[in-house]
């Protein structure tokens, strides 16, 4: 076990604990298949969870990110979000379509 004291009891500034490879990858890996998991409707909620929670938090501390890396993360977050609200406003607003011209079909027979 590493000593992070200076002689006079105080902790170094800057110590930090070695994380392990494998946590990284880990880590890493939970942030990756968070981002892809946000294009999935069904996936969709828990990523939000994840990413404003403490998961997010956690992951992005263990891979080392700096404060900027996280604001840029998250804002990819929300413009995928962003994104898909808007293909899903336009799926709706197409199958209203159709279904409104369905019943003008049946008002023209």
């Amino acid at each position: 076990m590493a000593n992070n004291f200076k002689t006079d009891g105080t902790i170094k500034t800057g110590a930090k604990k070695k994380i392990p490879r494998a946590k990284i990858r880990l880590a890493e890996a939970i942030l990756s298949q968070a981002l892809e998991d946000l294009w999935i409707d069904e996936e969709r909620t828990d990523c939000i969870d994840f990413f404003s929670g403490e998961g997010f938090r956690i992951c992005s501390e263990i891979v080392g990110m700096s404060s900027d890396d996280k604001v840029t993360i998250l804002t990819i977050v929300g413009d995928i979000i962003a994104e898909t609200s808007r293909k899903d406003k336009q799926v709706r607003s197409i199958r209203g379509i159709r279904a409104d011209r369905g019943k003008v079909y049946e008002l023209v027979r």
